[in-house]
């Protein structure tokens, strides 16, 4: 980093005195200029600021202002001066200085999305840069971790992204894992960049970040049209290839987005190319899991974890797992996401939901489950407002707050679960929301609910104790042999007599029991 540093120096030296081609030297700037050699940085600033207010589109007098108030040590407007910059025009060497001051100021900061931003930008014109890899691999490598900072100004700055509202903030809290990227860098209003490309519409660097800003507000018909230019003008480029890859999954067209990234795949971006790829591989799997290719995102998943061992990737073959019914697997994976990340609350979720269905109620059952719980319990008091796809184990949650007594909280679940046609109309949905009004003493519920599964000895028994609560024998008898004809080890269950002990006084249901609806000799003794 020390050799970064002063190679910098020597780097602002060169910039500041070497005359360039495509300076606008108005009045203003020579005099700034002249006022700035001679550390007279009050008039300095005055001349600069007068200059950019008469020549918007010149990024010099915001780079000199940067130096001004670094000298000044107003690190804060420093910045803010050196980020315009980049934005507006300078020529490369300048461009390249700049880029290099912002990286080295947000690594340091450790603000990963505006390292990564910035040393990407720097990349493209020095691509060999070693240092500035380094940084750039560091910044991706730590997005979304838990320590990661983000730099802010203690002063007002001009130009600040749209300001979210609360739901929109709860929205990008729970976005799907096809929205992992390695390029989701902070970016300005798309018609900011609207403004600098319509007077110059050949600056790639302006270009790429239009194309971010509009996929950050959804504009994604834009973003691919925009795309496709940067594509035309540079086909080689894989971060184009990429970035139209998750576009298309936007679009919800995986077809077209596995087109590009195997595109994005033959020539990885960054000489490090194992974190591009990661990223690459993750939304492959994602694309394929969404044309039910399940074995091709398997191998995706499986790729995605080889270039980084992180637990995204695990958390996916989790996911799939479970979609195959394959819960060994499932457990397997979700055990793995969370020794790298111990309060991912998918993991547990899966982990609880697949243990569930092996019937394996261990400590880990136990623990995923109170995880599980109670994040939902604080995050989402009202259920309806609960993303998807932490409803996956509802129906699981429900079942156990049944066995654990606690009726009215897995009524709540299931009030959810019916609002959706494709798990309320399901033979699991059926059975354990009757089971619930069942334990609850909610009959007529309960009875309207199990007449409705079909099939299911569970289910024919079940009625028939709700029959035999109510004093039906006819039905109690009706549903019994239902269940029996499916199941014969109904007619010898050893809690026969206390699962119908409303109705076991009444003889002709024991002698119904005994010669098992007739088809047998009675067993009874006269």
């Amino acid at each position: 980093m020390e050799s970064v540093r002063k190679y910098l120096s020597l780097v602002f030296i060169f910039v500041i005195f070497q005359p360039t081609l495509f300076a606008i030297d108005s009045d203003a700037m020579k005099e700034g200029k002249k006022a700035f050699s001679k550390k007279a940085y009050g008039e300095a600033i005055k001349k600069f600021t007068k200059h950019a207010d008469s020549h918007p589109q010149d990024g010099e007098a915001y780079m000199y202002l940067g130096y001004i108030y670094e000298y000044k040590k107003d690190y804060p407007k420093s910045i803010q001066n050196f980020r315009r910059a980049a934005d507006l025009d300078l020529d490369k060497d300048q461009r390249k200085t700049v880029l290099l001051k912002l990286a080295l100021f947000f690594n340091y900061h450790q603000d990963w999305n505006l390292s990564a931003t910035y040393s990407s930008r720097y990349l493209k014109y020095d691509p060999k840069n070693e240092e500035v890899q380094k940084i750039y691999n560091r910044a991706v490598g730590n997005k979304g971790n838990p320590s990661s900072q983000s730099y802010s100004h203690p002063t007002k700055v001009e130009t600040k992204p749209t300001e979210q509202k609360p739901s929109e903030v709860k929205k990008d809290s729970v976005k799907k894992h096809e929205d992992v990227s390695d390029d989701s860098e902070a970016t300005k209003p798309s018609e900011h960049y609207e403004q600098l490309l319509a007077n110059q519409p050949n600056l790639e660097d302006v270009r790429w970040d239009y194309v971010l800003s509009l996929f950050e507000e959804k504009k994604y018909d834009k973003a691919e049209a925009n795309l496709k230019i940067l594509i035309e003008k540079n086909p080689s480029r894989s971060r184009y290839h990429y970035k139209l890859g998750i576009v298309k999954l936007r679009q919800d067209d995986p077809k077209s987005a596995i087109e590009s990234f195997e595109r994005a795949k033959k020539n990885p971006f960054s000489k490090d190319t194992n974190v591009f790829l990661y990223y690459v591989y993750l939304n492959e799997g994602v694309a394929f899991q969404k044309l039910a290719e399940l074995d091709k995102a398997e191998t995706s998943f499986q790729q995605a974890y080889k270039q980084l061992q992180k637990d995204p990737p695990l958390l996916a073959l989790a996911r799939l797992y479970e979609q195959k019914s394959d819960w060994e697997n499932c457990i397997s994976y979700s055990d793995k996401a969370l020794s790298l990340n111990p309060n991912q609350i998918e993991s547990h979720m899966f982990r609880f939901v697949c243990m569930f269905e092996a019937g394996k109620r261990t400590k880990k059952f136990e623990t995923s489950f109170a995880k599980y719980a109670e994040f939902i319990d604080s995050k989402f008091p009202d259920l309806k407002q609960t993303p998807e796809k932490y409803q996956i184990g509802f129906i699981k949650l429900a079942r156990r707050y049944t066995e654990t007594n606690a009726f009215d909280k897995a009524e709540s679940y299931f009030s959810v679960l019916e609002k959706d046609p494709t798990r309320s109309e399901s033979r699991e949905f059926l059975f354990y929301r009757g089971r619930n009004y069942f334990y609850s003493g909610k009959l007529d519920l309960a009875i309207s609910i199990l007449q409705k599964v079909s099939g299911s000895s569970s289910g024919y028994y079940l009625l028939a104790r709700c029959y035999s609560k109510k004093g039906d024998i006819s039905k109690t008898k009706e549903q019994f042999k239902l269940a029996a004809d499916l199941k014969p080890e109904y007619w010898t269950s050893e809690s026969l007599e206390k699962d119908f002990k409303d109705i076991w006084k009444d003889s002709s249901f024991r002698e119904f029991i005994s010669t098992k609806a007739g088809t047998v000799t009675s067993q009874i003794q006269p």
